[in-house]
């Protein structure tokens, strides 16, 4: 099982704490919305900067979901 970062665009407002705080998988546009660059975080580390973004973010724009790996 992974899990994935999403930004749902509807409710992302551009305060940038996405980026602030998962660097490695956000980028901003020009007027500060996030984008997902990298949705799946590598190594625990990773993961917990991923699960502070979306705890972090004020609008619940952020999502980390369980993914389930089909064999």
């Amino acid at each position: 099982m992974s899990v994935v970062v999403r930004i749902d665009p509807t409710r992302c407002r551009g305060h940038a704490i996405c980026a602030l705080f998962f660097p490695e998988g956000v980028e901003l546009d020009r007027w500060g919305f996030g984008r997902v660059i990298d949705p799946t975080p590598a190594g625990s580390r990773s993961l917990k900067r991923a699960l502070h973004a979306a705890s972090a973010c004020p609008n619940n724009a952020v999502v980390v979901v369980e993914q389930v790996d089909e064999a």
